[in-house]
């Protein structure tokens, strides 16, 4: 299994397994390819046995990344990889490599939402629109392409010998604060994912409940992205003007469906 899930849903057994190995090898890369005093960190990309399997996984955190990932390919014409960083920081971002669509959810990201999939496929759908609407192509932001390839390396295909059931791992370093698109892009992203978590079957409502989460979690809490995304409040608004164009109840904070 992936060493960050099994450390966020309680099997550290295994994960330690794997911990030497896999820190010793992050802490090479970042020494390489860090700058700067900037944090770097490795990312780890499930292969499709992987999450085939943790569809049926008993653990729901497994079971709710797996199944949101699933759904949310049926209603996108935009192909993904989705992965996964070994950070503590609650962040998700939107980064294209190597003509390969990734989105990126923080090991403190998961520990915070995985139990919701409303959330994950708000989130989800917001870093897939990022793709779908052109905002990670390259060249459009000079200075975070310049930030990006100063952090990045290779596409390491040695994911098989550190974690099992794992077809890819990036063995670069990347920027845990990942990429950083201006606020009318996020409001972009937040309408078109919002519609894409709908159609996959999960309630706007979760987008709500996400930004009211952040609200409790910002103080004393590392979230790289609330600097850069609308803020929010201004987003819980949005979801609920969602919800009456759509002829739908108003959200609550902690309320499901």
């Amino acid at each position: 299994m992936i060493l960050v899930i099994h450390f966020l849903l309680g099997n550290p057994k295994k994960a330690t397994k794997y911990a030497f190995l896999i820190f010793g090898f992050t802490a090479v890369i970042c020494g390489c390819a860090s700058h700067g005093g900037e944090k770097s960190v490795i990312v780890q990309v499930p292969d499709e046995k992987w999450w085939s399997e943790a569809r049926g996984s008993q653990n729901m955190a497994e079971h709710n990344l797996a199944m949101v990932r699933f759904n949310m390919m049926k209603v996108s014409a935009t192909p993904f990889l989705l992965g996964i960083a070994q950070s503590h920081e609650i962040n998700a971002y939107a980064e294209k490599r190597d003509d390969k669509n990734l989105i990126i959810f923080t090991g403190g990201f998961l520990q915070q939402f995985a139990s919701d999939p409303d959330v994950l496929a708000f989130t989800m759908g917001h870093e897939l629109a990022h793709h779908q609407l052109g905002h990670t192509e390259p060249g459009r932001n000079q200075s975070r392409d310049i930030a990006l390839s100063a952090s990045s390396q290779a596409l390491g295909m040695i994911a098989s010998y550190f974690i099992p059931f794992s077809g890819l791992l990036v063995g670069n370093a990347v920027k845990v604060t990942g990429l950083s698109f201006n606020r009318d892009d996020e409001r972009a992203a937040d309408d078109l994912g919002t519609k894409w978590a709908v159609q996959a079957g999960y309630s706007a409502c979760g987008g709500y409940r996400f930004a009211g989460r952040l609200n409790q979690l910002k103080q004393g809490t590392s979230i790289p992205f609330l600097s850069t995304h609308p803020g929010n409040d201004e987003r819980m608004e949005g979801i609920n003007n969602f919800q009456l164009n759509h002829g739908l109840v108003l959200c609550e904070a902690g309320a499901h469906g």
